[in-house]
């Protein structure tokens, strides 16, 4: 058996400098067949570190009669995490894809980090698409026995230096969207950062955050999840829905133990996703602009955390999530139009759509109404010159808000989307409060400029409209 290591800085060059190194490493031990897999495997792996843990890796590679073993040892001990993403995520695929293409994985704990390792085994049958497909959801990740993720995740430091922070009323679904979107962002931030000198981020703070409190939540959503009771059949709105549109898990709290320096690294949070943002409107990376409610939970929850950590009296007050079911977000301007060129740009789509019998509202990637037929408009109890320029959750009921702005953040971040083409029954606001329901189809059209307009045809049916909302 033979075996050589190498040391890398947490820098965006570890991953190339790696693979080269690994390269070589095979080729001169005469394991050629193991390389592919093996260099794949390598990089996700040493990427990881470089844009999450940040601190240095030590790479191992042993040459074994039977395979090749390669080791990535780093100085953060906190151990990777299950994510909830769906099929068709943009993020958090990697440890999934290297139990795909490796004939083994796993994560050895240590005190002062951890070593996430592989085997390779040759000759190694080459995955086919079905197989990469069923391995490539993250639940496929399997965690050390007796690692607890809630626990992992907050207890970084002893408890006599914590403080207590309550998070209260946790919206699951908008969070899981929201951190979808900061992965996102947060990935194509430090590759940018790494070529800008004008870009100054401060990821050990962003990463503490991550690992913290923001793992935290998941990991209780998670927990939430797997031991939750079915809704009853008998609820209306289950049928009305055909199993498309299921209200959001109920809310919940969450008491953490962090230390005071979460404080600061919530903020080093805030500030990198609001400049990710600013260059995500501005077209400079791949991702699309946040929704209003997305950001807005993201800074409900790094304020609390900032707050109540700051704060030198015991008790400080938490300010539970006040939910998405508010008019600033029905009016806000979003930055979405902005990313390519000024004006709506949808030209006689809008003509069309404005002039139409039959009832429809168009809408841009911004959720923002730019045109609605006047039949529609008389029908929900809107005045059209109000309606257009209206976020579109002003016509979906409260109720409903989170779960509409968590579909639409995910679809915008995957392009994938379950309603889209689907003929539905869906519950409409009344501009009095009343939910009427219609029937209900999405259209997802091309539009200049590479941009989508969507198109919802809505037909209000006849006698269903219900009491006013809360």
């Amino acid at each position: 058996m033979s075996s050589r290591s190498l040391l890398l800085a947490p820098v965006p060059e570890a991953p190339g400098q790696a693979r080269r190194w690994l390269a070589q490493a095979l080729l001169e031990a005469g394991r050629q067949e193991c390389l592919d897999a093996a260099e794949l495997a390598l990089s996700e792996v040493v990427t990881n570190v470089a844009l999450h843990a940040r601190t240095p890796a030590e790479v191992s590679v042993a040459v074994q009669p039977d395979g090749v073993r390669v080791e990535v040892r780093d100085f953060n001990s906190v151990i990777p995490m299950q994510r909830h993403y769906g099929q068709q995520a943009s993020t958090g695929r990697g440890m999934a894809l290297v139990a795909s293409i490796t004939d083994s994985c796993g994560v050895t704990p240590l005190a002062d980090g951890k070593i996430v390792w592989f085997v390779v085994v040759p000759p190694a049958a080459e995955p086919s698409v079905e197989d990469l497909l069923a391995l490539w959801d993250e639940e496929q990740w399997e965690l050390p026995e007796g690692v607890d993720l809630v626990e992992t995740a907050v207890q970084h430091a002893p408890s006599e230096q914590t403080r207590q922070v309550r998070l209260l009323a946790i919206p699951p679904l908008l969070w899981m969207a929201a951190r979808q979107h900061h992965d996102a962002l947060l990935r194509e931030l430090a590759l940018y950062a790494a070529v800008r000198e004008d870009v100054v981020v401060d990821f050990a703070g962003v990463e503490l955050a991550r690992q913290t409190f923001s793992n935290a939540i998941i990991a209780a959503i998670a927990d939430a999840q797997r031991h939750a009771v079915p809704p009853s059949a008998s609820a209306a709105h289950h049928e009305a829905f055909d199993g498309h549109l299921p209200e959001a898990p109920e809310p919940f709290d969450l008491h953490l133990a962090l230390h005071p320096e979460v404080g600061p690294a919530a903020a080093a949070l805030q500030d990198a996703l609001d400049a990710a943002e600013r260059l995500a409107a501005g077209g400079e990376l791949l991702a699309f602009p946040g929704q209003p409610e997305i950001i807005a939970v993201r800074d409900w929850v790094c304020e609390q955390v900032q707050s109540q950590l700051q704060s030198q009296l015991e008790g400080v007050a938490a300010r539970p999530w006040p939910g998405a079911a508010q008019e600033r977000f029905e009016t806000a301007q979003h930055p979405h139009h902005l990313r390519r060129g000024d004006g709506h740009g949808f030209g006689a789509a809008v003509d069309v759509v404005s002039a139409s019998e039959a009832g429809v509202v168009a809408a841009d990637e911004g959720d923002r109404i730019v045109a609605v037929s006047r039949g529609l408009a008389a029908a929900l109890g809107w005045d059209v010159t109000a309606l257009v320029g209206r976020r579109i959750v002003t016509l979906v009921p409260p109720r409903l808000r989170e779960a509409h702005i968590a579909a639409f953040s995910r679809h915008l971040s995957t392009g994938q989307s379950r309603i889209v083409g689907a003929a539905l029954t869906l519950p409409v606001l009344h501009a009095d409060g009343r939910e009427v329901l219609c029937s209900f189809r999405l259209e997802q059209r091309p539009a200049p400029a590479g941009r989508s307009l969507y198109l919802a045809w809505i037909d209000p049916l006849p006698g269903t409209a219900t009491t006013a909302t809360a």
